[in-house]
């Protein structure tokens, strides 16, 4: 059937049937214009798939995949309910020098900073990590952990910087079970465990649960309240400031080792600062459990 030739066609009245409807520009329908252009973006398109300059059509699933790259300025996933994971990077292989996830000049405003998550867990999952990371390594690559690492800078003035922390809190009413003697069952504000499966261990290497270190690049600091272990027992008794349990069939060959005889603080010299121990009492002692045996380490005074 052939319109009639005129700018514009008044279909209010009229029912038209046809197989092809051909218009130059535009269709306007209801007072709104639909150009060649805004066809072409969605003809062809397959729901569920992006296509290069198409529109997106989920599928019958709500599925869509994949875009390469989505600026917004907030993604809200609040009270939904997921059937996988809600932000899932299975099988995901970054580009050279590229994070999963990065912030470049991002200014926190509240005391949570950049990153903050909060729930409650009953009785399932009976143990649950707030985080939980693995990273293997399968030639030289060395794993180095999760990095953190603030800075006061020169203009900074602060009583306080902490590069973790970490506090395990027992609430009144709540009750701490037996750990039935088993190393690692516990209040921990932290634990950690190296473990050595079968190894080759090289002559010269090094492994230990941790390792700590303080580094005063200028100023000595002898003078002032440092240490590489700082430790409070800050309300009530507690038994032991340090306690250490062997379950192997082998225990440490030493409790310290001092590697720089150096007087500071190991000495293997008198150095005319004691008194002979042999003929002078003790000015007090340290006291320790070895066992279920106690005993005191005997303190003496520097020679008068």
């Amino acid at each position: 059937m052939a319109l009639p030739n005129h700018n514009a066609v008044d279909f209010e009245r009229m029912e038209v049937r046809c197989d092809q409807v051909t218009a130059a520009t535009s269709i306007t329908v209801a007072g709104n214009t639909v150009t060649g252009t805004e066809f072409a973006a969605v003809d062809g398109v397959t729901a569920g798939t992006v296509t290069a300059s198409k529109a997106v059509i989920v599928d019958a699933s709500k599925n869509i995949g994949r875009f390469e790259t989505i600026t917004t300025d907030a993604v809200d996933l609040s009270s939904g309910t997921p059937v996988s994971h809600p932000i899932n990077m299975e099988g995901l292989t970054l580009a050279a020098d590229t994070n999963a996830i990065r912030g470049a000049s991002v200014n926190p405003t509240r005391t949570s900073g950049w990153t903050s998550f909060s729930g409650t867990v009953g009785a399932t999952p009976a143990q649950v990590y707030t985080d939980y990371r693995e990273l293997h390594t399968t030639g030289v690559a060395e794993v180095l952990g999760a990095g953190s690492f603030p800075y006061m800078d020169a203009t900074a003035s602060c009583a306080s910087m902490f590069a973790g922390q970490d506090i395990a809190y027992v609430s009144a009413g709540a009750t701490v079970l037996s750990a039935a003697a088993a190393p690692g069952v516990g209040i921990f504000a932290r634990t950690m465990k190296t473990t050595l499966d079968g190894e080759t261990f090289t002559a010269g290497g090094v492994a230990a649960a941790f390792f700590a270190s303080v580094q005063a690049n200028v100023t000595d600091v002898q003078a002032e309240d440092t240490s590489v272990g700082n430790f409070e027992i800050a309300s009530g008794g507690i038994q032991n400031v340090f306690k250490l349990q062997c379950t192997a069939a082998k225990g440490a060959t030493y409790l310290f080792n001092f590697t720089d005889d150096n007087g500071e603080p190991v000495s293997l010299t008198n150095g005319s600062d004691l008194n002979d121990i042999s003929a002078t009492a003790n000015a007090g002692w340290i006291k320790v459990l070895v066992g279920s045996t106690v005993r005191y380490i005997p303190l003496y005074a520097v020679k008068a």
